[in-house]
């Protein structure tokens, strides 16, 4: 009886209804390519837009976003496309009103992350401008005015950060010369705390790490910090890879889930993993390759295991959910 319980129980938090959990979402209108931020109903993965960046597009799915708990300001890097000029704009949630918009000049702004606070230089980021190092900034929302709190050299071009809730930290990893993935992480003051060196764990022959981790992404509920990596099967004469999801774990590890092994189709074109709320769940949503119509996947971290794909309106590149 016990065991029956049980049963009905996991499969309740597994399989239950999402009843009104909600995200903030950015995407690009699948016809007119404008940048978009909007609502999406994480229990239909449909989406509506509330603003529209009329002349702005994404050129990516791999884009940097943040959005700020704190104040309800979601702030991205999209392109204007009458110029080829990228901008930080910054859209208002409690108006839906552009709150600002800056030309970005000169310089490769990437891995946006509000340090969940309302002071005047609030987000970390990187910096690259083609001199070889890697510029760990905070800037103000109102405008690109930036300080400059780290200068790491011999960096790869790659590279990815988040800003870790829990810890109040920013995290900035990336692939140097020594094949490393490092990982750098900075106090809400930008003074760096503490540096590892990371090695892949729970990998079985014959796949190997062929790529520094990319897309990392904080998830609040879980308390854990995720990244995808690509990987190359050495079994293969030819070239034969695919990506898979990664815990930034204790002791140097950066550890295999094995979430991509229930995929029954091959997905190279997707978005941000985020995390639910309240719910022991992941998303992402990506575009088929067979027929490129976009889609919403369901992870569940209760027992490892995809549960849900279903079918979208629009790839959102990244989302923020709230109760």
């Amino acid at each position: 009886m016990n065991k029956l319980l049980l049963t009905l129980a996991t499969l309740a938090i597994i399989f239950s209804p999402i009843k009104s959990q909600k995200a903030f979402g950015i995407w690009n209108d699948l016809s007119t390519k404008y940048a978009s931020v909007g609502i999406v109903d994480l229990s239909t993965s449909l989406s509506n837009a509330s603003f529209v960046n009329t002349g702005f597009t994404f050129p990516s799915n791999i884009t940097s976003s943040t959005y700020n708990t704190a104040n309800g300001l979601i702030t991205f890097v999209a392109t204007e496309i009458s110029s080829g000029i990228p901008h930080m704009n910054t859209v208002d949630t409690n108006t839906w009103t552009l709150f600002n918009s800056s030309k970005v000049m000169n310089m490769n702004l990437t891995n946006l992350a509000y340090d969940l606070t309302t002071s005047a230089y609030n987000i970390f980021a990187t910096i690259t401008t083609n001199d070889g190092y890697l510029y760990v900034v905070k800037i103000s929302a109102s405008d690109v005015d930036y300080k400059i709190i780290d200068k790491i050299p011999s960096v790869y071009p790659n590279s990815t950060g988040t800003f870790i809730a829990s810890s109040q930290l920013y995290a900035v990893c990336f692939e140097n010369t020594t094949s490393f993935t490092n990982c750098y992480y900075y106090g809400l003051d930008g003074s760096v705390t503490h540096r590892n060196n990371y090695q892949a764990a729970n990998l079985a022959y014959p796949w190997i790490v062929i790529s520094s981790p990319f897309l990392l992404q904080y998830l609040p509920k879980q308390q854990a910090t995720i990244c995808i990596v690509k990987l190359q099967n050495k079994s293969y004469a030819s070239f034969y890879g695919k990506y898979q999801i990664f815990w930034i774990g204790a002791n140097s590890q950066i550890v295999n889930t094995g979430w991509m092994d229930s995929l029954s189709l091959i997905r190279t074109n997707y978005g941000y993993l985020f995390g639910d709320f309240s719910l022991p769940r992941v998303y992402q949503f990506g575009m088929d390759n067979s027929d490129s119509s976009p889609y919403m996947e369901t992870f569940s971290t209760y027992n490892n295991q995809w549960v849900r794909t279903q079918k979208a309106n629009n790839f959102v590149l990244n989302a923020w959910a709230f109760a």
